[in-house]
């Protein structure tokens, strides 16, 4: 969420931010609130004052006998408890319509829609083949490692099903990934809940605005997660951090579900677009002097995973009209499937300055000093199935239809170096 200050003070900056991302929003209903919230306080405090005044004054008649206070008092009473109970209308109103309202784009944020992406730096080249390279649909179902139609009978159409060794696959990239981010980038590894609440998801910036690419339990209001974002980045909700904790490192492994509302049609062979995947999240709480030297190390924790999975990729940083909605700055990694012949998004790695973290009061008492301040927060996949298993099965498909091993993941398959 925005700052209240900045919408009053530079309305000027936030509706040049939303002209940038391509959006037509109008603040004016905002600033008018901001004004009768402002209008309402300095009323109250007058009355305050006056029946302070009021109440004194009645302290010293009542030494002379006085027996009732004056009923200018409780008139005075009543109206403050009235004009309060406005004020936290007009309050919960504001916060209702600044959810709505989405992150600042960074200055190096190229400007412009999708077709403005920049690609930043790319790794390796794209795989040659002495044959017509397979999708993962026809490696999978030829392997035994991919059973689409039974996903679909099980759970209905865009769910996983994988099987036998495609099964041991998935867990043995979960099992390694996680021992890179912990081992080797000093990430604590948690394994949070599946479920989280309402509060939650605002305080990451899901909710209100995106309740319907979500799966909820309406019995109880809890959410399934999209992403581990959300319950990493809410495990300090509310706190207060010493500077000297900073950065915090987090990366943990979960299931992630989404309805995909509004995707009808985009990307829906095979396992690109799916409603339940796993994934290895990065989350980070920064200061805000750091938290762009961190977002760069976050990208390059992502691309070691591909760099030794021997996967082509590209790392491409978004325009503000394709800007997530929290996020101020994002790079994704797109790496490349050559049966697809197409770049898959594997990774997004954001930014989100104190958008999160004012949403979900995440503030850290600076060094040698008693001043709050809202942390940064960070996030990214490091890295995402199952579009990363996707353009490994394609990338190290073999001529008699085998799939080699990459090294790194030959100990945790007995020494197998293909399927």
């Amino acid at each position: 969420m925005l700052d209240l200050r900045l919408l009053r003070e530079q309305p000027e900056v936030i509706r040049e931010a939303i002209r940038r991302r391509g959006l037509t929003l109008s603040l004016d209903a905002l600033l008018e609130l901001e004004q009768t919230r402002r209008t309402l306080i300095g009323t109250i405090e007058g009355a305050r004052q006056a029946l302070k005044r009021g109440s004194e004054e009645f302290a010293r008649q009542k030494t002379k006998g006085l027996a009732a206070p004056p009923a200018t008092l409780k008139q005075l009473s009543d109206q403050i408890a009235q004009d309060e109970q406005q004020l936290r209308a007009v309050e919960e109103e504001i916060v209702s319509k600044l959810s709505y309202v989405p992150n600042i784009p960074h200055e190096s944020v190229p400007s412009g829609d999708a077709s403005h992406n920049q690609v930043v730096r790319t790794h390796g080249t794209p795989s040659t083949f002495s044959f017509s390279p397979k999708t993962h649909m026809e490696l999978g179902a030829a392997l035994g490692l991919l059973d689409l139609e039974r996903a679909a009978k099980i759970a209905g159409s865009h769910f996983p099903l994988f099987i036998d060794r495609g099964a041991r696959l998935v867990r043995v990239l979960i099992q390694w990934m996680l021992d890179v981010q912990t081992k080797e980038h000093g990430y604590t590894e948690v394994w949070p809940p599946a479920l989280v609440n309402r509060a939650s998801m605002f305080g990451t910036g899901q909710l209100p605005k995106f309740e319907e690419d979500m799966y909820r339990l309406k019995d109880d209001d809890l959410f399934l997660i999209p992403t581990a974002e959300v319950p990493v980045t809410n495990l300090h909700r509310d706190d207060i951090l010493e500077e000297e904790r900073l950065p915090l490192k987090y990366t943990a492994y979960t299931p992630c579900f989404r309805r995909e509302a509004g995707s009808y049609g985009k990307d829906t062979k095979g396992l690109i677009r799916v409603h339940q995947f796993d994934k290895v999240e990065l989350v980070k709480l920064a200061t805000p002097e750091t938290s762009y030297e961190e977002h760069e190390r976050l990208v390059r924790d992502a691309e070691v995973i591909l760099q030794r999975l021997g996967l082509h990729y590209r790392v491409v940083c978004l325009a503000s009209g394709d800007l997530g909605f929290a996020a101020a700055k994002c790079y994704d990694l797109e790496a490349w499937a050559p049966g697809l012949a197409q770049y898959l998004e594997v990774s997004s790695c954001s930014n989100f300055e104190a958008f999160q973290a004012r949403r979900a009061s995440i503030r850290y008492r600076q060094r040698g000093s008693k001043k709050l301040a809202y942390v940064h927060t960070l996030n990214g996949s490091g890295v995402a199935l199952a579009r990363t298993l996707i353009v490994l099965l394609e990338t190290h498909q073999q001529a008699d239809g085998h799939i080699r091993i990459p090294e790194p993941l030959r100990p945790y398959l007995d020494g197998q170096n293909q399927i």
